[in-house]
């Protein structure tokens, strides 16, 4: 590992993930929930790394973080890519988070914008929002009553908020302890 090693290099040394490589591929493994997927699929690369920042960047637990969870009323048989649950058992969403490969259009990034939103909203999962990672293109959106089941410019949030507390007001500050959230002059 380098210096500034990756969240998903973290999670390995740490054994919330783990290589198998028993299989004729070699596969992720999320430890908490023994759930295993591909390594070699593109869109695995972008799951393992957001999985890892739910868990170090925004402090959710581990065991409430699924992975490839069925979604409620969808046939055939529909998967969130992750869900951060309020609980122990799984019952209460939180978050329900769509992951793609890296580079996709914007088309293809908007398209999982309503995947998401099709599996977050009141009738499936009734989470209090919804995002869509591809890479580093991000977009996070709060699913709330507040907002109509077609918005998805008014209800935009910064970013997710950290241990279920209240939403940031910007991601971004001034002298704030985090090195990767602080603004200071570039050359």
């Amino acid at each position: 590992m380098h210096n500034n090693p990756t969240s998903t290099e973290r999670a390995l040394a740490e054994g919330h993930l783990r290589f198998d490589k028993s299989g004729k591929a070699e596969k992720i493994v999320y430890v908490a929930v023994n759930h295993a997927e591909r390594w070699s699929d593109p869109e695995e690369k972008v799951r393992a790394e957001f999985y890892a920042e739910l868990i170090y960047k925004y402090g959710y637990a581990p065991q409430r973080i699924g992975v490839e969870v069925t979604v409620p009323d969808r046939s055939p048989n529909d998967f969130a890519d992750l869900v951060v649950y309020e609980d122990d058992a799984h019952k209460r969403p939180f978050v329900v988070i769509e992951c793609k490969k890296d580079g996709i259009s914007d088309a293809e990034f908007n398209q999982a914008v309503e995947q998401a939103w099709g599996n977050g909203n009141a009738h499936k999962f009734r989470a209090k929002f919804v995002g869509v990672v591809a890479g580093g293109t991000r977009k996070f959106l709060d699913c709330s009553d507040k907002y109509g089941a077609r918005e998805r410019d008014k209800n935009v949030v910064a970013d997710l908020p950290k241990r279920y507390e209240d939403l940031p007001e910007y991601v971004f500050r001034k002298g704030v302890s985090t090195e990767w959230q602080d603004i200071r002059r570039v050359s």
